[in-house]
Order: C-alpha cells, then sequence, then structure tokens
C-alpha cells in the first residue's frame, strides 16, 4: 500500500514555515509498513490543490493533506474538498458545541467565522480534533482513502494517531515490530565499524538496521516482523550492556531524561555555569517535566567581567590562560557549585564563532568541566565552524559528559 503527503500553505513555500508534518506522518505510516510514494507543498490555491488530489489518486491508496482549515477567507482547502467529492457542507452540532467550549473555557468571545468550522461535508467521516477546534475530514473515493488535517503540528498529530489504528483495523497491515535506542558520544560511522559484527548477524535475520543521526545523539533502529520481537529485543539488551558509554536509552529517552531520573532517584541537584552556551544547556534541562525537583539554576557569565564578578573566577587566571581554557572552566564549576548550593555544576566557555577563533583557539573550541561532590573533572571539544550547531553539541556534549561521570562510565583520557 502506498501514501502521498500533501502540505498547503504559502508559509511554506517561502520558508517561514518549516514542514515538520510530513515528517510525524511518513514516520508513523512507515511504521504499519505503508510506502511513502510522494511528498509535496503547494500553495493554498483551488487549482494547485485540485491537481495535486487529481495527480495523487492516480497512484496512492492513501493521501494525507495539512493546512488551509482555519476559520478565515485564506483558509480554502475544506471548500476545495467538498466541490472536488461533489459534497455539500452541513451544521455539525456536536462539533459547534465543542467549539464554543473551548472558547468559553479560554474566556475568549465566540466570533460568527468561527461558526464556520462546524460547517463539515455530510459525507466524510469526521474525525474529531482533540486539540482544536479544526476537525479532521475523511473522504473515500474508489477504495482510496484522503485526509484533510489541519496544519498546526500538535492538532494534527493528534488526528493521525487516531486514524492510524483505523488503518491498521480496517486493512489488517503493521505486522511489523520497532525498537530504537539513542546513542551519543560517537560518530555515525565509528559505531558502524564497532558494531558491524552484530549488526551483520541481523542482516542475517531479515532485520533492517537504520542510523537517523541528529545533532550530539543518533538513534539506532531496528526493524522486523512482529515474531522476531524477542530477536531484536535480545539483540538490543546485547548491545546495551556490550556497549553503555554509548547507549543513552530508548528512543522516549534523551540525554537530559536520563541525567533528570538519574539526579531524582539520588535525591540529588545540579546547576550550570554557561558562557558560550548562553543558557542553551538550561534550556534543554527546563524543557523535561520535573526538572524543578533537581534543578537548581544557571549563571550565564558571557563576559569576563561576570565571571570574574558571579562565580570569582580570578583576574589572574583569565588574564593567563584567556575565558576558553581548563582552569578557568574548573574555576567556574567549583566556585559556582558553592554559589548555586548544588551537588552538581557544569560549567562551559569555548568559541562558538563563526570568528573569534586563533590558531590555538580555533572556533568550536570548547572547555566544560563538571564538579561533583568528590571531584572535579574537566575536558575539551573540538566542533564546527558553524555557531548554531556549535551551541546545539555543546549543550547536548555536557549533558552526555554528565550522563557518564553519574553512571560511572567516564574514564579520564
Amino acid at each position: 500500500m502506498t501514501a502521498s503527503i500533501i502540505t498547503i500553505g504559502d508559509e511554506i513555500l517561502v520558508g517561514q514555515t518549516i514542514d515538520t508534518n510530513s515528517a510525524f506522518i511518513a514516520k508513523q505510516l512507515h511504521f504499519i509498513g505503508v510506502k511513502i510514494r510522494e511528498i509535496k507543498s503547494i500553495s493554498d490555491t483551488e487549482k494547485h490543490i485540485q491537481e495535486a488530489l487529481t495527480e495523487a489518486l492516480k497512484y496512492d491508496d492513501f493521501i494525507f493533506l495539512t493546512g488551509g482549515l482555519g476559520p478565515t477567507n485564506d483558509d480554502i482547502t475544506k471548500k476545495v474538498l467538498t466541490e472536488y467529492f461533489d459534497d455539500e457542507l452541513i451544521l455539525y452540532p456536536e462539533i459547534l458545541n465543542k467549539i464554543k467550549f473551548l472558547f468559553a473555557r479560554s474566556k475568549k468571545p465566540f466570533l460568527e467565522v468561527n461558526m464556520q468550522q462546524a460547517m463539515l461535508p455530510k459525507n466524510a467521516q469526521i474525525i474529531e480534533n482533540m486539540n482544536g477546534t479544526a476537525s479532521g475530514m475523511l473522504f473515500k473515493k474508489n477504495n482510496q482513502y484522503i485526509l484533510s488535517m489541519p496544519g498546526v503540528p500538535y492538532e494534527m498529530k493528534g488526528i493521525v494517531e487516531t486514524y492510524i489504528p483505523m488503518i491498521q483495523a480496517e486493512f489488517g497491515i503493521g505486522n511489523f515490530y520497532h525498537k530504537t535506542r539513542i546513542i551519543a558520544g560517537i560518530g555515525e560511522s565509528y559505531l558502524a565499524e564497532m558494531i558491524k559484527d552484530w549488526e551483520e548477524s541481523l542482516r542475517n535475520e531479515k532485520i533492517t538496521v537504520s542510523y537517523l543521526p541528529n545533532l550530539g545523539t543518533l538513534k539506532l533502529r531496528l526493524t522486523g516482523r512482529l515474531d522476531q520481537k524477542e530477536i531484536i529485543d535480545s539483540a538490543l539488551e546485547k548491545l546495551e550492556k556490550e556497549h553503555p558509554k554509548y547507549v543513552v536509552g530508548t528512543e522516549n529517552e534523551t540525554l537530559e531524561s536520563v541525567v533528570c531520573d538519574y539526579l531524582v532517584s539520588k535525591k540529588q541537584t545540579l546547576g550550570t555555569i554557561e558562557s558560550c552556551t548562553g543558557g542553551a544547556l538550561s534550556k534543554k534541562i527546563v524543557n523535561i517535566s520535573g526538572a524543578s525537583t533537581f534543578y537548581e539554576g544557571s549563571l550565564i557569565t558571557y563576559s569576563n567581567r561576570l565571571k570574574a564578578n558571579l562565580v570569582n573566577v580570578k583576574e589572574t587566571t583569565l588574564e593567563k590562560h584567556g575565558a576558553v581554557s581548563e582552569e578557568v572552566v574548573r574555576e567556574m564549576a567549583i566556585n559556582g557549585k558553592k554559589i548555586l548550593g548544588v551537588d552538581y555544576a557544569i560549567s562551559i566557555s569555548g568559541i562558538s564563532g563563526p570568528s573569534g577563533g586563533t590558531k590555538e583557539k580555533p572556533v568550536g573550541l570548547v572547555w566544560m568541566a563538571i564538579a561533583t561532590p568528590e571531584n572535579v573533572y574537566s575536558k575539551s571539544f573540538n566542533f564546527s565552524q558553524n555557531r548554531t550547531r556549535n551551541i546545539e553539541l555543546t549543550a547536548s556534549a555536557a549533558l552526555n559528559y554528565l550522563r557518564l561521570i553519574l553512571l560511572g562510565l567516564y574514564i579520564e583520557e
């Protein structure tokens, strides 16, 4: 079975909005064995919507559309689809009541234009939007299914997660088993070389091994049949046992969540002292629900003056070694730990770029230190020439560095 994904909206075509919807939909369909034939983005005009739909109906069993279902005049998808499938719009009282309730709960006035979102195609199957006011609409034509959804990502996700089990139940598909592990601290090519024998044994079982790299981490995903569940689970257990330094956790875990779980379980606290990352590390930490149970906060000491005034880095240390140095980050971590009153403190200082580098200290050089109840660790990293990537990579590296120390897996080089 094949599918196409069509995202509707000029904001995507001009680069104002990044299309994350297609990636999410494609991932969900892949997990149940539906092959994606095409992903395209089109402008929100009647002509382009009709043409894209006509083309997709030549090939695909499922067509997923996102965007253009809002209450304003420029949201035309619903009108175009209703006419395309020779349908008519009628008022759905239960949908209207739900929309009015949502407005009342948020203490916003209900406008006449909002009533339009309760006007839906008579012959379509309406899929409730649990996260918003624009309902999903499922059309059927010649045993092909067309699902139109709002473009707001969290609203779209809820509808897809409702519809996927419906596909599986009707077509009996999804006889696949997927399992993923998050990897950190090693590049894709080095990992592939390290586990080549392990990977070969899985390929002999017709189990697919996929490498899905991201900034700072990568996902290692195994895909097989449902009856190969024990083989896949056993293989991943072996991987975790042999390489605990690199295996962070399951697909639902992150570097920050693993650190969080450890510190909460030990009733210990963490603080951060950041320079070149400017709060990027603390942002990752506070994105975790429950961060307040272990995270005390951050000191952003971007300038040398604040390094000296806020965390008592000696002027002589800064003058002799420079802000990006082992000596400075160690003082930042030791003093920051005392000032914040925490069990663990991470300090970071580096050259994010693209300017500011020298021959001795090039762009991408980062020093970080971690003060623990018993010791102080320090380590340098060399990242890329790209400022945005350097900041993200530094934050991830700091969390992984802390993870290794917390779990007793770090060996000083």
